[in-house]
């Protein structure tokens, strides 16, 4: 099989996946960010390289965001949001910092595969991401992985259009030493 056609089956698939996302709990979750005044965001492995290119875009956005693995994150508080993304909702780091911000006041979100996961009983809104696979099987989390980026970069957008954030503002915030 072709590389283009392979490229064209994952597409495929994970166009096949939006019709089972829900959007009221999309809703929820652009809300808690709105509302939030800190976001903390954390992940591991490849869902967590993807939690990171989300939190680069909400701090183009202006938003006040840090990495729960940077050294140099603030103190958490009530009425912060931590978002998390877990394919499995079982990753036991992300476990613990889900217990610490609940300890703490602070609002847990989580984009996930498994609703009923540990993480999902610590979390105060989820965003099931339910991955359904007819033709293609990718390794591991990979669709999910895909269809979270694809998902998160939804959201900057509905939020670029709420907080009235346009291309050129949000590139004015955009890294000057690389």
């Amino acid at each position: 099989m072709s590389i283009k056609t392979i490229l064209s089956n994952i597409l495929t698939e994970i166009a096949a996946q939006i019709d089972t996302i829900n959007e009221a709990q999309l809703h929820e979750f652009k809300n808690a960010i709105i509302g939030a005044n800190h976001l903390f965001l954390a992940g591991t492995g490849r869902s967590g390289l993807m939690i990171s290119a989300f939190a680069n875009r909400l701090m183009h956005l202006g938003l006040k965001v840090s990495l729960i693995t940077e050294v140099s994150k603030p103190k958490a508080n009530k009425g912060d949001l931590l978002i998390l993304g877990s394919n499995s909702g079982e990753t036991k780091s992300l476990i613990a910092y889900a217990q610490q911000a609940k300890d703490l006041g602070v609002k847990v979100i989580l984009f996930t595969t498994n609703g009923t996961s540990t993480l999902a009983k610590l979390a105060d809104n989820i965003v099931i991401i339910p991955i359904r696979v007819d033709k293609l099987s990718q390794p591991m989390g990979s669709t999910f992985e895909q269809l979270s980026l694809l998902t998160y970069d939804s959201v900057i957008y509905s939020l670029m259009e709420s907080l009235q954030q346009t291309p050129e503002i949000m590139k004015c915030r955009h890294a000057n030493i690389e």
